[in-house]
C-alpha cells in the first residue's frame, strides 16, 4: 500500500541518452523511459549528487543495479524558505491518507492555485481536501508551489494536482499537472509526482527542482532545470527502484 498518491504528466527528457537499463539480476537490457542511460559529464555529476543526498540502500527492489531506495528529506534544505507544506501518513485502519497542513500560502497564491485546479476539472466540496506547498530557494527569484486535491470514497480516489513555478502569482508556469480523475486507490495506473527538494544538483550555480516519480511499483528521481523567463526542462531521470 502506498502512503500517498499523486498523478502527473511526464515531461520530455532533454538529454541525449539511450533508453536502456540493466536489472540487478543481470537480465538483458529493457527499454526504460524513466531511466535512460545518460553518459554526459553533467548527467554523471547530477546522478552522484542525487545518490548522495536522496538515496538509501542500493541496489534496492528488483533493480536497476545502480538504483536505490529513495529517501525523501522531511523538508527541503535550510536554504529553502518553506511558507507552506503538508505531510501525509497512511492509516491502515482507515485505509486512507491522513494529511496535516503546516503553514498556509498567501491568499493570492492560494486563489491562483485553486483556479488552476478548477481548470483541471476540480469541483470543490471540501476545502480541507486541498493541500499546499510553497517553497522558495533564497538564491533564486522564482517560487515552487503545489496544490493537491484528493478525496477517498471506499476504494475510489478522486485526485487532481498542479505543480508550478512563478515569480508573481498572476503568472504561473506549470511543471506537472493532473486533470481531476477517479482511480483505484489500491492499484493506481498513472504516474504520480512529488517535489522533494530545490538544489543545485549539477554544479552549474543555478537551483534545480528534484521530483520523485511514482508509477505504483516503479519509483525514480527527476530533475527539472529552470531557465530564463521561467522556462523549464527535465535534465535527468533515473535511479530509484521497481518491484
Amino acid at each position: 500500500m502506498l502512503p500517498r498518491l499523486r498523478y502527473g504528466v511526464l515531461l520530455v527528457l532533454a538529454l541525449a541518452c539511450s533508453a536502456s537499463a540493466h536489472s540487478a539480476d543481470g537480465a538483458p537490457p529493457e527499454r526504460d523511459p524513466n531511466r535512460p542511460r545518460c553518459l554526459s559529464e553533467s548527467s554523471k555529476n547530477t546522478k552522484r549528487f542525487l545518490k548522495s543526498h536522496y538515496c538509501g540502500e542500493s541496489p534496492f527492489g528488483n533493480g536497476p543495479s545502480d538504483g536505490c531506495d529513495i529517501r525523501s528529506p522531511r523538508r527541503p534544505r535550510t536554504e529553502v524558505q518553506v511558507s507552506a507544506d503538508y505531510h501525509c501518513e497512511w492509516n491502515d485502519q482507515k485505509r486512507a491518507s491522513e494529511c496535516r497542513q503546516v503553514g498556509n500560502p498567501s491568499a493570492s497564491i492560494a486563489d491562483a492555485l485553486l483556479r488552476e485546479l478548477k481548470r483541471l476539472g476540480l469541483q470543490l466540496h471540501n476545502a480541507e481536501d486541498v493541500h499546499y506547498r510553497v517553497w522558495k530557494a533564497t538564491s533564486s527569484t522564482w517560487t515552487l508551489a503545489e496544490a493537491d486535491y484528493d478525496h477517498l470514497v471506499g476504494s475510489e480516489l478522486t485526485i487532481c494536482q498542479i505543480v508550478v513555478i512563478f515569480d508573481r502569482p498572476s503568472e504561473l508556469h506549470s511543471l506537472r499537472e493532473v486533470r481531476c480523475q477517479k482511480t483505484d486507490a489500491d492499484v493506481p495506473t498513472l504516474t504520480t509526482w512529488s517535489p522533494i527538494d530545490i538544489a543545485d544538483v549539477n554544479g552549474d550555480g543555478r537551483d534545480e527542482i528534484v521530483l520523485e516519480g511514482d508509477a505504483y511499483e516503479d519509483h525514480w528521481l527527476e530533475v527539472v532545470s529552470v531557465g530564463d523567463n521561467l522556462s523549464s526542462r527535465t535534465i535527468f531521470s533515473g535511479l530509484g527502484y521497481y518491484l
